[in-house]
């Protein structure tokens, strides 16, 4: 399929080119989540993306450079197991839940002067290699997406270009031969400034605004799934409900997409809150909007950290059938005005025992 756009800026390039003429990165190798994109010496940003030291099946640790166990032949996984980010105005938990052998989640955090950031994408598992999609297509998106914000772009254009971004990662990593099933993830982000928070999705990973007191909480994203796209042609809930099918995706992130577009979403609250930001490891445990966000007042106090890893703990106590990563961001509009963000700091930790 024919690149349209660089991995590590989002700049559209030309089918047959090498290297972008923006940025001069290399279009056959993906973005380099290292690179020091953005300029303003206020911006930090974190990523769950640390190559294993581990194998999944044997707890082997010698790798072919092909990457795969030299003991007992298991793909060498993209990330940890486990990994918690922490950047004080917003923070990250990603865990590969209790039945999965590896963790397809990625996540990725940011702060500048006056905005935070979240990107979450989840690997499509019926995908090849889906963690690698979703971990290039995050590290990738971040990058742009602060880089956006530092120029002085607005939360749309910039969450365009992490997305623009985050499809050209995904579509380097399936390599020249793809397949039949290319590794593809979908994709959500997050920017919060004083004025207003702003959503940008592709797939059914979904964000969240819930009020700290009165108000009504709200899902700020609509699953891009067969279901939606049926009920949106006026087909019956019977219907829909009778469909096999209903629950899988219709839009998502990777070199076998045709629609990546992100659909974007403006709120302005009045009053403060915070936005969650998750994965279907998650919320699959409280899909109703009013009981997550009772669980959430209930569960989730004191810190962003605090509260992502007693998110993370219910979804694991309560089945953890797949990978769970929840994202938080308080909403204050004078902490946001102000730009009250703390150091940079984040840990990562292997299998859970």
């Amino acid at each position: 399929m024919a690149r349209t756009a660089c991995p590590d800026c989002g700049e559209p390039v030309r089918p047959g080119d090498h290297f972008c003429e923006a940025c001069g990165h290399d279009l056959d190798a993906p973005a380099s989540a290292a690179r020091d994109r953005p300029r303003s010496a206020s911006v930090r940003w974190l990523t769950a993306t640390e190559i294993a030291d581990a194998c999944p099946a044997c707890r082997g640790r010698d790798f072919g450079a092909d990457g795969f166990c030299e003991e007992c032949g298991q793909r060498r996984p993209t990330a940890r197991d486990h990994t918690e980010l922490d950047l004080g105005a917003v923070a990250a938990v990603t865990d590969i839940g209790s039945r999965h052998h590896r963790n397809e989640d990625a996540v990725a955090i940011g702060v500048l002067d006056g905005a935070v950031a979240v990107v979450v994408c989840d690997g499509v598992s019926s995908s090849s290699r889906p963690d690698t999609a979703s971990h290039a297509a995050a590290d990738a998106a971040m990058a742009a997406l602060l880089d956006g914000l530092a120029d002085g772009d607005d939360r749309d254009t910039s969450i365009i270009a992490a997305t623009r971004a985050a499809q050209a990662a995904a579509t380097v990593v399936a390599g020249a031969h793809p397949g039949p099933n290319p590794p593809s993830c979908t994709f959500v982000s997050a920017v919060l400034t004083a004025d207003a928070i702003t959503i940008g999705w592709v797939g059914d990973s979904r964000a969240y605004w819930l009020p700290d007191g009165e108000g009504e909480p709200l899902l700020l994203t609509v699953d891009d799934s067969l279901r939606n796209s049926l009920a949106a042609k006026g087909v019956s809930g019977k219907a829909i409900d009778e469909n096999p099918h209903a629950a899988s995706l219709v839009r998502w992130l990777g070199s076998d997409a045709t629609d990546t577009d992100p659909h974007l979403r403006t709120i302005a609250p009045e009053a403060p809150g915070r936005v969650l930001v998750c994965t279907d490891g998650l919320f699959r445990y409280r899909p109703v909007v009013a009981d997550l966000a009772a669980t959430v007042a209930a569960t989730a106090t004191g810190s962003p950290l605090a509260g992502a890893q007693s998110l993370t703990r219910l979804a694991l106590d309560e089945g953890g059938q797949d990978n769970v990563t929840v994202a938080l961001a308080p909403y204050r509009i004078e902490a946001l005005d102000a730009a009250d963000v703390t150091a940079a700091r984040g840990s990562s930790e292997g299998s859970r025992t």
